[in-house]
């Protein structure tokens, strides 16, 4: 119980941070562009990040904690893409490209898909309460 809440403090600690630099950055970068291209940006920053991370923890065999902090935590409250691409990644090492090509397809698709129905089922509901009040 003690390493399962030592886990969830470190990951607690990461996101925090994570979401903190995510922030900052949005909020100190002069708006030159839309905000896609931000997100974009910390996204493929996070996809770099991770390979880095992942291959430096591995390779020095680094205790999992770490990688709670960093991965799980910091990079997962700074982008979740960067943990998406690991894993598409990963199925594409071990031979599964079929597999990859799905998931990184139904997980794009699916999200945008999702996203839109979650904005106008929402929608609805607010009109719905809108008009009843």
């Amino acid at each position: 119980m003690a390493s399962l809440l030592a886990d969830i403090v470190f990951v607690a600690i990461g996101g925090a941070t994570g979401a903190v630099c995510r922030y900052g950055i949005q909020q100190s970068t002069p708006v030159l562009f839309e905000k896609h291209y931000y997100t974009l940006a910390i996204n493929l920053i996070g996809c770099f990040a991770i390979g880095v991370i992942w291959a430096i923890l591995n390779g020095v065999n680094a205790p999992a904690w770490l990688s709670r902090l960093l991965i799980a935590g910091f990079l997962g409250g700074f982008t979740t893409f960067s943990t998406f691409a690991l894993d598409a990644f990963a199925l594409i090492q071990t031979g599964r490209v079929l597999q990859s090509a799905l998931y990184v397809g139904s997980s794009v698709i699916g999200g945008i898909l999702l996203c839109a129905l979650g904005l106008k089922l929402t929608g609805k509901i607010i009109n719905t309460i809108t008009l009843a009040g």
